[in-house]
């Protein structure tokens, strides 16, 4: 399988502490790649260094496609092929549905101007938008506006999407409905990163999953060798989180 994207010893430190810690992991084309970790494991930093908001990396190389991307400037690697999700929903409230994923066409993309309305649409339809693209983003529901941050980042046409904590704060049919969406914008040869907590989506999406603790990488391999993976299991989740993994193996 050929890599999309190499990590290879990633290191940020904020002073004394040490965000990321030498880490390295590739991530293949067209497979859902997932990382899961407790608060502070580093999961944002890395996705913050691999796409250069707000900050690159002090040491270590992030390769994409083969090329260094390491110091880019963020609208560079966006122009690459990348886009990203955060954590927090974040939308242009007195604008419509339809003008924030427009505003992600215009600076994302290299569309003639008559070609926004169709890219923008298609983004749209996507995401299962397309009814409320005249709405105000700021009466959507919390789920539509992270199905609309989704859509504002895939309008630019991404070979590499990253998707950081999507579900929290969804219920369960919402979950059920986001897993589907997210296999589905996989199938459209668009490869995923994901940061979730919410393991049973993200194990049930996954091809491979990485866990950090304390800025390392602890463990990589298919979701269900790490649901049994006892080493993984006492130290990312302690005795709480057993019942969650033991759940998902079954």
């Amino acid at each position: 399988m050929t890599a999309i994207l190499s990590v290879n010893s990633a290191t940020k430190k904020f002073g004394e502490l040490v965000a990321v810690d030498n880490v390295s992991f590739e991530v293949n084309e067209g497979e859902i790649y997932g990382i899961a970790g407790p608060n502070g494991a580093g999961k944002t930093t890395l996705f913050n260094l691999i796409t250069g908001i707000p900050y690159h990396t002090d040491a270590g190389v992030v390769t994409y496609r083969g090329e260094d991307i390491s110091q880019l400037s963020p609208h560079k690697i966006y122009e690459l092929g990348i886009a990203r999700t955060f954590q927090k929903e974040t939308a242009f409230d007195t604008l419509t549905v339809q003008e924030n994923v427009r505003i992600g066409a215009v600076f994302g993309t290299e569309l003639a101007v008559e070609d926004y309305d169709s890219a923008v649409d298609a983004a749209l339809e996507s995401l299962d938008l397309i009814d409320d693209r005249q709405r105000l983003a700021g009466e959507l529901s919390l789920y539509a506006k992270k199905r609309l941050m989704i859509a504002s980042a895939i309008v630019s046409n991404p070979n590499l999407l990253m998707l950081d904590e999507p579900a929290g704060g969804l219920n369960m049919a919402e979950l059920s409905e986001l897993e589907s969406l997210i296999l589905r914008l996989s199938q459209s040869e668009m490869t995923i990163i994901i940061i979730e907590h919410v393991l049973p989506l993200l194990f049930g999406v996954s091809n491979r999953v990485m866990v950090m603790d304390f800025g390392e990488r602890l463990a990589e391999g298919a979701p269900e060798a790490l649901a049994r993976d006892d080493a993984v299991i006492e130290a990312y989740l302690g005795e709480r989180g057993k019942d969650a993994f033991h759940a998902i193996s079954g």
